[in-house]
């Protein structure tokens, strides 16, 4: 019996995670209306830029994520999923018209979910200087000058 409710909770597990994955693999704000799907109501969601309490929030910011890009994809690289947590590691593939020229630019990070039935708990890890300082025309070569003379 315990065995049989274990592999119910892994496959609720296993769905949400699809979900997830789903939910970051098709963006758009076509996509959003999804949110309920994988989100609590009051979700917390923080990344090295911000730090957003509620689904509304979270929705909001992809909303406004999604439409200044020109083009954002996921690439999942790894994931560990335990009772109630899962770790993901994935590669962001975006262009953005005031960054690297309007050219890819790519970010590989780490995604920390908590969850229950659904996504309460959302936190990523990245450089953010590999996202966006390192692409800004000026700043740019700073960071690329200072990380290459720390590299030699």
């Amino acid at each position: 019996m315990a065995t049989e409710m274990n592999s119910v909770s892994d496959n609720l597990r296993a769905a949400l995670l699809n979900d997830f994955k789903d939910f970051y693999r098709s963006p758009g704000i076509p996509a959003l209306e999804n949110i309920q799907r994988v989100y609590t109501q009051d979700v917390e969601f923080r990344d090295p830029a911000h730090a957003l309490h509620g689904r509304l929030a979270v929705k909001n910011y992809l909303r406004s994520l999604y439409a200044s890009t020109k083009h954002i994809k996921f690439d999942y690289l790894e994931e560990q999923i335990g009772e109630n947590t899962a770790t993901i590691v994935w590669q962001m593939t975006f262009s953005h018209s005031s960054l690297n020229g309007g050219n890819p630019v790519h970010v590989r990070g780490v995604t920390l979910i908590r969850f229950t039935d659904r996504i309460y708990y959302h936190e990523d890890f990245f450089d953010l200087g590999a996202m966006l300082y390192q692409h800004v025309p000026v700043l740019g070569s700073v960071i690329r000058y200072i990380n290459n003379r720390l590299s030699a």
